[in-house]
């Protein structure tokens, strides 16, 4: 019974470690890597989106040169071009405050992240703090129970023993004292 015992505390062990792992080590680093795919997925995104206009309105600006046959189409160009500027300005802009505001975002859900990990961490070591005091209090008073039995023992064999040698002493004294006269 006592191997089944030990098994079994064993196998809660293994499954409480298994547990507190998965809790301190696992999930943060599933959540951190889900943030952190996730934000380099939207700014990839945002860097090929920004990239694939350029390129769009590079090459529709090198068209419209090849369309130019006059000075009313030449002007034409040139202000195309300097709106399409405009455009890639404002545009570029965009991006820009779009990748701050990833950035941000980013770095908030990590602090965050970190935090509650920090937290569930604290949490989880409070938590075998408590487990372990009160298992060093049991087995404490476990000890001292034992050696509360023992010294009970102990002082009940004594005492067995002093009873019987009690009439052994008692006869000894009489034979003694009859020798005597």
């Amino acid at each position: 019974m006592s191997a089944e015992k030990t098994k079994k505390d064993g196998d809660q062990a293994t499954e409480r470690g298994t547990e507190q792992f998965d809790n301190a080590i696992l999930e943060p680093v599933r959540a951190y890597g889900t943030l952190t795919t996730d934000y380099f997925e939207k700014l990839f995104s945002a860097q090929f989106d920004a990239v694939r206009t350029f390129a769009d309105t590079s090459l529709a600006q090198s068209r419209s040169w090849l369309e130019v046959k006059d000075p009313d189409s030449f002007r034409q160009v040139i202000e195309e071009q300097q709106q399409a500027i405009r455009e890639m300005s404002e545009r570029l802009k965009e991006d820009t405050d779009k990748i701050q505001s990833l950035s941000q975002e980013y770095l908030k859900e990590t602090q965050q992240l970190t935090m509650e990990s920090v937290q569930s961490g604290r949490k989880q070591l409070d938590e075998n703090m408590q487990k372990a005091q009160k298992q060093f209090q049991d087995n404490l008073q476990k000890g001292q129970d034992q050696v509360e039995d023992s010294l009970q023992k102990g002082k009940e064999e004594a005492d067995t023993t002093q009873q019987k040698s009690q009439p052994q002493t008692d006869k000894s004294k009489k034979s003694t004292s009859t020798a005597d006269k």
